[in-house]
């Protein structure tokens, strides 16, 4: 059966720029404005980077038929191809909403003679390679498979079949996104599967967890170990 697997990402870069931890406002961000609240705006960005590297290589070797990377604003397809390799397809992502964006991806999936989609919606650096092989598998089975975070929100989407709509009518930005997504999955009588929860790092208490968790990763000499991300905090770390 034709797969797809789909990773969402921004450009990395910021407006204009900030001090480390100076109180600076998110909206200087591009990408990761919890953390630039934090780290500041150019450290965000760095940081930021160091995720979708690590993510981009460490999936490179799923075994599907094709990956995409779907990036966004309009014309950041330069500034994002230097994040990948050639085993990433780049596809500007396609409206306004994190839902839209969603549908859209998915309706080119099935359209392109794909039966299986799953697509990472977050850049958490230490998601399992597991999780999204079990996502695939479930999907021989389910129509609609979730990975929700320990925050409420979802990390991972997966389709067997093209119901763009269950991604729309509801605020992808508020909470309580996982909820939606299993309501309107009952609403629409499709059969819905899990994998297991997994953590965001979109603010101060995801980057303490992560951090926590690279140190462990770093101890224990695992593979799973994020080299990127984890050699850049180990720095920003060492300059406070």
């Amino acid at each position: 059966m034709s797969t797809l697997f789909a990773f969402l990402v921004r450009e990395p870069t910021i407006g204009r720029a900030s001090p480390r931890r100076s109180g600076a406002s998110p909206r200087q961000s591009r990408v990761k404005p919890g953390l630039a609240a934090v780290l500041g705006a150019p450290a965000a960005a760095r940081v930021y980077r160091s995720f979708v590297m690590d993510l981009c290589e460490r999936f490179s070797g799923l075994s599907v038929r094709s990956r995409v990377l779907a990036y966004a604003p309009r014309g950041a397809r330069k500034s994002v191809e230097l994040l990948a390799s050639r085993h990433w397809r780049l596809m500007q992502q396609q409206g306004s909403t994190r839902g839209q964006v969603l549908a859209s991806l998915c309706e080119y999936a099935f359209r392109s003679g794909h039966q299986r989609v799953v697509v990472l919606v977050t850049d958490c650096p230490t998601v399992p390679d597991s999780f999204v092989i079990e996502a695939f598998d479930r999907l021989l089975v389910d129509d609609v498979v979730l990975g929700p975070t320990t925050e409420g929100g979802v990390y991972l989407v997966g389709l067997s079949l093209e119901r763009p709509e269950l991604f729309l009518g509801f605020d992808w930005d508020g909470e309580g996104v996982f909820d939606a997504l299993v309501d309107r999955a009952e609403a629409f009588g499709l059969v819905l599967g899990l994998v297991p929860h997994w953590y965001d790092v979109a603010d101060a208490a995801g980057l303490e967890r992560l951090e926590s968790h690279l140190r462990a990763l770093g101890v224990a000499g695992s593979e799973g170990l994020p080299k990127r991300t984890a050699t850049l905090l180990g720095r920003l770390r060492q300059t406070e």
